[in-house]
């Protein structure tokens, strides 16, 4: 009998943590190591974290039922982590927090706004890649860059 528990554990275990034979973590588990995550955006905390930001802002507009919102999370978890310091990656579920939904008539998901100053510098519609996000807020961080010099 204690060798079918045994037995049993083991293989739970498997199909429950995997097994990890990569030599390398891979992105996603740099960002958990890293601790860096978008920030949780709200109607109440949209004001501080966005519009007064120094640093420009992508804000992932995303809804807990759309599919390609869901499919584009760990790319934006993994920019959180790699451009920490340089940009500000944030989230925001519209349907929780309709004030922002309404204020930037967000009507098609995913939708990403890049903020720069307070201002609203970009919109883009659907699934992107994580090498289009970063090269399109690459524009601001280096027009920033320039402007503290």
């Amino acid at each position: 009998m204690r060798k079918i528990c045994l037995l049993t554990f083991g293989v739970l275990s498997v199909a429950m943590f995997g097994c990890d034979r990569s030599e390398s973590p891979s992105a996603n588990e740099k960002v958990r190591r890293n601790g860096v995550t978008p920030a949780q955006l709200t109607d109440a905390n949209f004001q501080r974290e966005v519009i007064e930001s120094e640093l420009p802002v992508l804000v992932d507009m995303w809804a807990p039922w759309c599919q390609p919102c869901i499919a584009m999370k760990p790319t934006i978890r993994e920019l959180a982590a790699e451009l920490s310091g340089e940009a500000k990656v944030a989230e925001v579920n519209i349907e929780e927090n309709p004030f922002i939904k309404e204020k930037y008539n967000i009507d098609k998901y995913p939708m990403l706004l890049i903020f720069v100053d307070g201002k609203e510098a970009e919109r883009l519609v659907g699934l992107k890649s994580k090498k289009y996000l970063n090269d399109a807020l690459q524009v601001y961080i280096r027009d920033q860059t320039r402007a503290e010099r």
